[in-house]
Formats: structure tokens, sequence, C-alpha cells
């Protein structure tokens, strides 16, 4: 009788031990999607970050311009009436050039300060959400990390109750980690 219910045991561990294999492989490869996801976030994160940077220094580039424009165009101003129709005309040139470069520097659509800054805040949010998507793929690899450490323990120790913890584990590493391709500020924490 000994024989029977010690190959019953020995039957039953080997079933657990199979399942929590199971376990520990998808946990294992689910953690592997979520360490290269995560790598991936920050990749972008200095990425958009050196952008903005970038981008900020344009930004200032085109308000010295502009400045340096504005000034010029009121010490112009400011100097004496030409003596000359020919050095009016050009006094009322450089006037008009010095203006529309202020107004170019300042309000082009595509190459002014605004629409430079408005790349750079682009940029920044894109930089945030990577970096969100980063913060929860690095938690979701933590909880699926730790349901591997514990899917493994139960086999070591056949306690069923740590199999129980490995799954909570691994769900919650796997709803962090969907969250965070879904909606990375969701769950970021």
């Amino acid at each position: 009788m000994s024989t029977v219910h010690e190959a019953e045991e020995a039957s039953h561990a080997a079933h657990s031990n199979k399942h929590a294999a199971l376990v520990i492989a998808v946990l294992a490869a689910a953690l592997a999607i979520c360490e290269q996801q995560a790598k991936h976030a920050e990749v972008t994160v200095t990425e958009k970050a050196v952008l903005a940077a970038d981008a900020w220094s344009q930004y200032q580039a085109k308000s010295i311009r502009a400045a340096a424009a504005h000034d010029l165009g009121s010490v112009t101003a400011s100097l004496d009436d030409a003596e000359t129709p020919e050095r009016a005309a050009l006094r009322a040139h450089v006037l008009k050039q010095l203006a529309d470069d202020e107004v170019h520097y300042n309000k082009d659509p595509k190459t002014g300060k605004e629409a430079i800054a408005e790349l750079a805040h682009s940029y920044e949010e894109q930089r945030s959400v990577a970096m969100e998507k980063s913060h929860s793929l690095d938690n979701a690899a933590a909880a699926l990390d730790l349901g591997i450490v514990l899917a493994t323990a139960s086999v070591i120790t056949s306690a069923g109750p740590l199999l129980v913890f490995a799954y909570a584990m691994g769900i919650l590493g796997i709803v962090l980690g969907v969250s965070a391709i879904v909606a990375p500020g969701l769950l970021a924490f």
C-alpha cells in the first residue's frame, strides 16, 4: 500500500513540476519581451531628449538672430536721414531686410522660433511617454522575475501555494507589460 501511495505522490509531483516548468517557460518568454521593449523605450527616451535639446538650441539661436535684427534695425533707424536718394533707398532696404529677418526668425511657420518651440515640446512629450513606458516595462519585468523565482521555488519545495503566487505575479507582470504598450502612463509607478 505504501508503494502505491508513494507512486501516486510521485506522479502528482511530476505533473506539478511539469506544470511549474511550463509556467516558468511562459514567464521567461514574457520577461524577454518586456526587457527588450524596455530597452527600446530607454533608447527612445535618449533619442527624444537629444532631439529636444537640439531644437531648444535652434530656438535660442533664432532668438539671438531675431534680437540682433531688431537691435540693428533700431540703430539703423536712429541714424540721421540719408543725404542722397540712393542712400535713403539703401537705408530703407536695410531697415526692411532687418524687419523681415526679425519676423522670419520669430514667426516662420517651418523654421521660426514658434515652430521650433512646438517641435521641441513634441519631442519632450514623446520622451515623457517613452519614459513612462520604460518604467511600466521595468515593473512588469520585476513582477515576471518574481513569478519565475516563485515557480522555481515551488518545484524545489513542492509547495503549491508558491505556484499560486507565481501565477499571480506572472499575471501582474503581463498586465503591466500590456498596459505599457497600450497606455504607457496608466500603470507607471
